[in-house]
């Protein structure tokens, strides 16, 4: 496939999986540079740069916990005040050489999601939102309302009378990725809230030499399975914005709630 069609697989479908195999780090981020901004194009985006590159697990850590919970990275702002950065696209290589994986990366479409029960209309979705965020999403007011966690995302929208996820603003020390012990526990909640994440959840098991990208706004994602040190390389594409292109953003990810189709 060509980089175009790569980008379009991108565009139409929120990820695309890219065999390879791309031997060295290097490769894989040449590769994914030029689909990213291929796609960027394509929806009339600003250009990208790189604003987050790790090593996963960290070499200096032991393995993961079994299971990643379902998130955005650096998160949607939802409540913006200040200018920032946002993720706008991931990418995921598994070095040619690391050996044993057996870690599924999940994908789970928000429009796919979002479309299995009803929502309030646009306006009282946002009020919800902030709403949620001055209780128990934000740690500072003055610079916003930032949201990672699909799981609070769907709680905030849902307007519980009495959520069920810890507040991180009156727990501070809390570590967001915590907010379930189990896999179980994280499907038993999006269930209480109408949505059935295995109906529309999709596995990667991406392998050696591989590559994974994916519309960090289109679709959350999380991890089935455990990752060695070192085995996983991850960056994302992204640029600053300043509050009101951040609120247009938001808005633009928010219409998932309401566009009822799917790739």
């Amino acid at each position: 496939m060509t980089v175009g069609d790569l980008a379009g697989e991108l565009d139409s479908c929120g990820y695309v999986r890219i065999a390879g195999p791309l031997r060295t780090s290097h490769d894989a981020g040449e590769v994914s540079r030029a689909v990213v901004d291929a796609c960027r194009l394509r929806k009339g985006l600003p250009p990208l740069s790189i604003i987050g590159s790790f090593v996963l697990a960290p070499l200096e850590s032991g393995e993961t916990r079994d299971f990643q919970t379902l998130h955005f990275d650096f998160g949607l702002p939802l409540d913006p005040k200040i200018e920032q950065e946002v993720a706008r696209y991931t990418a995921l290589y598994v070095p040619a050489d690391v050996a044993g994986v057996q870690a599924l990366t999940r994908l789970v479409p928000l429009v796919a999601l979002l479309g299995q029960r009803s929502w309030p209309p646009p306006r009282e979705l946002v009020a919800r939102l902030r709403s949620y965020g001055r209780t128990h999403g934000a740690w500072d007011d003055e610079r916003g309302y930032v949201e990672g966690s699909l799981a609070r995302l769907i709680e905030g929208a849902s307007a519980s009378r009495s959520p069920l996820l810890p507040s991180v603003k009156n727990e501070p020390a809390f570590l967001c990725g915590l907010e379930f012990d189990s896999l179980f526990a994280e499907m038993v909640f999006f269930a209480r809230h109408g949505l059935r994440i295995d109906d529309v959840e999709i596995s990667v098991p991406l392998q050696p030499g591989e590559l994974l990208v994916f519309d960090n706004f289109a679709v959350a994602h999380g991890r089935r399975g455990t990752r060695k040190p070192g085995e996983l390389r991850q960056q994302m594409f992204g640029h600053s914005l300043q509050a009101a292109a951040q609120k247009k953003l938001r808005d633009d990810v928010l219409a998932a709630f309401y566009a009822g189709a799917t790739c």
